[in-house]
């Protein structure tokens, strides 16, 4: 009956513990997990800011004398 009783507790003890976090320790991996995700946000934004830049500094302006295939004078209404 000793047996049966220590193993129950032993049981309920390791399913109280194996529930997860505390609720402060949670709060702080949201936040850690915020500071991650804003972090990897940035260096993706640079990156693709640092892809659409022209190479060498210069300014690349579009040809705007070629008109378009398909596309007339624009009307006003």
């Amino acid at each position: 009956m000793k047996k049966n009783i220590f193993i129950a507790s032993a049981a309920c003890l390791f399913i109280f513990i194996a529930c997860g976090p505390a609720a402060e320790n949670r709060e702080a991996m949201h936040i850690r997990a915020k500071g991650f995700q804003d972090s990897i946000a940035f260096v993706i934004k640079s990156s693709m800011a640092e892809a659409a830049a022209p190479a060498g500094g210069r300014v690349v302006m579009p040809d705007t004398s070629r008109k378009m295939i398909g596309q007339g004078t624009p009307t006003i209404k």
